[in-house]
């Protein structure tokens, strides 16, 4: 196994949801496609998380020497997404809070700027993955998770990823 960060498997998969997203977050209040904006937002943030802990796995392929099929492996299977980002290395992670947390996001009713927590807003966010594919269970509740800290996080860790050079 091979550690890359960010593993371009896992980055690809998160950016072609980040897209997704991208198309639903565009439409109106009220478009009806709430719950795959929340569910692709959230499989996007924790795509992202996973690609700065991703490790490159060679199979070989057959008799011939040398030849691989490659696939990734995260570090932390599942949907949590404090456990995911807990899998980041250290110095990503602290990185990370700090950016994030200097990030400008503006209250909508207020100009000034607004300080951002990173665990805080993961933490948000826990659960929205399964209560946004069976919202009508009984306990679930889509309306505790904010849209805002969703963008906001989409927006940051996809800008983060896409900076961060191959290691």
């Amino acid at each position: 196994m091979k550690s890359e960060i960010p593993n371009y498997q896992v980055k690809d998969s998160a950016d072609q949801y980040m897209e997704a997203w991208k198309i639903l977050n565009q439409l109106l209040p009220g478009s009806g496609v709430l719950l795959p904006l929340l569910n692709t937002g959230v499989v996007a943030i924790e795509l992202y998380l996973k690609c700065m802990s991703s490790q490159d796995v060679y199979t070989p392929l057959g008799a011939e020497e040398g030849i691989s099929v490659v696939t990734a492996k995260p570090q932390q299977s599942g949907h949590n997404l404090k456990s995911i980002f807990n899998k980041v290395p250290e110095e990503y992670r602290r990185v990370i809070k700090e950016l994030y947390a200097t990030s400008p996001k503006q209250n909508p009713y207020n100009f000034e700027q607004e300080i951002r927590d990173f665990d805080n807003d993961i933490s948000n966010l826990e659960g929205a993955f399964m209560q946004s594919r069976y919202p009508y269970e009984k306990g679930f509740d889509i309306t505790k998770f904010d849209i805002e800290i969703l963008d906001g996080l989409c927006v940051f860790l996809s800008s983060f990823v896409s900076g961060l050079q191959n290691k």
